[in-house]
């Protein structure tokens, strides 16, 4: 079984999660099996399944599969029984929340109680879940969180009742979850885990191959994978440190662009020719179309963004150039597709820079591909871009890109004055308006070129056919039979 590792998935996703959609897709299309296995704790999972178009027995969740009536069963076909979400909460007579009830979308319930501290150091008081139980009928699984100090909480003294008949004590999530993989090598035959998030995850496979079983693992590198070098040592992501330390247990790592792809193959010491030819390149994204090339009307200067709504999208510095060039007369106008936590903050800039009429908060889409249809040119303000999937996506649509010239998605995907304008930039507060002035420039030289930077998007997009991807993927799950 072809197994998609991640924690979680839900109404708005990033980059990982679409990336696991586009490759359930290809795999689809190749008749492969695969399953996408989900670690966190998410009651609303099942409505989230069917938003994104993935059938339950797509799907496998830890807690679903613990609390099934057959998990055997469910393995195979997925949840049988659904639910609408219910949430009933008691609070105490200072209105904090100290019991909170739910009826998850699957089978279970879940029952949350909470504890109320007071924190001498920040001089107020604390609330945080205490005990968690999770039941259907006679079976269940409850735990203690436990703080760690500053990196919050962790789960401790889980206990797992009438699994299969027996009852089960682990004293951290380590061991439940070591537990969970070994169910998965015990059901499914030839295992292929393709890691897209959860150093967790990660560890707990890695120590499974080191006990001889049965399995392959494939890294998939989401971001950029080198911060700095200290002298000639590299200092990794610490989301791909681990990887890095144990590349013995590794059968394959695949990045999103050949940039990436050449990056590790150089700064891994001592990699022989067989090592180098198992890190591989494959796009997370394609195209299900090519547009034909557009012609710009010369009326107003349509720009869309998509993307999650934090921080370091640095949306704000989009819309301050989208101030930037109607100060100067031109006319643009910029639509911003995602959910997230920056969205309250973005509202405020607008206002305070009177562009309610000219920028709107287009929320999320579950068509994006299609939603850039209606726009001129895509823009973006990432500072890193493992791939960027709304740059393929708007490429699709023949649509000019104006981006910081990141890695890697950006110097991939954009050839500056072929299909888009690249601005440099350079990672500092002090320099924020210095790269808010070159990203307006480039928007502004998507528009003094246009037809031909359209021309240039359609030549792209080519590049990138779902097809094609798909025929890579078949090329590497033969390597690995």
């Amino acid at each position: 079984m072809n197994l998609f590792i991640n924690k979680a998935i839900g109404h708005g996703n990033s980059g990982v999660e679409h990336a696991q959609f586009y490759r359930a897709s290809c795999f689809r299309k190749l008749n492969v099996p695969f399953k996408i296995v989900l670690t966190d704790l998410l009651p609303e999972l099942h409505v989230h399944m069917q938003e994104w178009h993935l059938s339950e027995n797509e799907v496998i969740s830890l807690y679903d599969y613990f609390l099934s009536e057959d998990p055997n069963n469910y393995l195979e076909h997925g949840q049988r029984v659904l639910n609408d979400y219910s949430e009933d909460i008691i609070s105490d007579f200072t209105q904090t929340q100290r019991y909170i009830t739910r009826q998850s979308t699957g089978e279970f319930q879940e029952q949350i109680i909470k504890n109320k501290k007071y924190s001498e150091s920040r001089k107020l008081w604390i609330v945080d879940d205490d005990r968690i139980v999770l039941s259907n009928g006679v079976h269940n699984i409850s735990w203690h969180y436990e703080s760690i100090g500053s990196l919050g909480t962790e789960m401790v003294s889980i206990h797992l009742n009438n699994f299969m008949g027996n009852n089960y004590f682990f004293a951290t999530f380590s061991e439940l979850l070591l537990f969970f993989y070994r169910q998965l090598q015990n059901h499914f035959h030839s295992n292929c885990y393709f890691l897209d998030r959860g150093v967790e995850n990660e560890e707990v496979l890695f120590e499974l191959k080191r006990q001889d079983y049965d399995l392959k693992i494939v890294e998939i590198v989401h971001a950029a994978h080198l911060v700095e070098y200290q002298g000639v040592h590299p200092l990794w992501n610490n989301y791909y440190q681990y990887m890095f330390d144990h590349l013995e247990s590794v059968d394959m790592i695949i990045t999103a662009t050949k940039l990436q792809r050449d990056d590790i193959r150089k700064q891994i010491p001592n990699l022989n020719a067989l090592q180098k030819s198992h890190i591989v390149a494959i796009p997370v994204g394609g195209v299900p179309f090519v547009s034909k090339a557009r012609h710009w009307s010369g009326k107003a200067a349509r720009f869309v963004t998509a993307s999650r709504l934090h921080p370091e999208k640095h949306i704000d510095q989009i819309i301050l150039a989208i101030k930037q060039l109607r100060d100067k007369g031109l006319n643009p106008t910029l639509a911003i597709y995602g959910a997230g936590a920056e969205e309250s903050n973005l509202k405020q800039l607008i206002i305070e820079n009177h562009l309610q009429r000219f920028v709107t908060m287009a929320g999320l889409s579950q068509t994006m591909v299609k939603d850039l249809g209606k726009y001129d040119a895509f823009v973006s303000a990432s500072y890193s871009e493992g791939f960027g999937l709304t740059y393929i996506e708007a490429i699709a649509n023949a649509l000019p890109c104006a981006s910081y010239n990141n890695l890697y998605g950006a110097q991939e995907l954009i050839k500056d004055q072929f299909n888009g304008c690249l601005a440099d930039f350079v990672r500092s507060d002090q320099a924020v308006n210095q790269n808010i002035n070159k990203l307006a420039n480039a928007m502004q030289q998507v528009f003094d070129n246009y037809d031909k930077l359209s021309k240039g998007a359609q030549h792209i997009a080519k590049e990138y056919k779902l097809q094609t991807i798909t025929q890579k993927w078949g090329g590497l799950l033969e390597e690995l039979s």
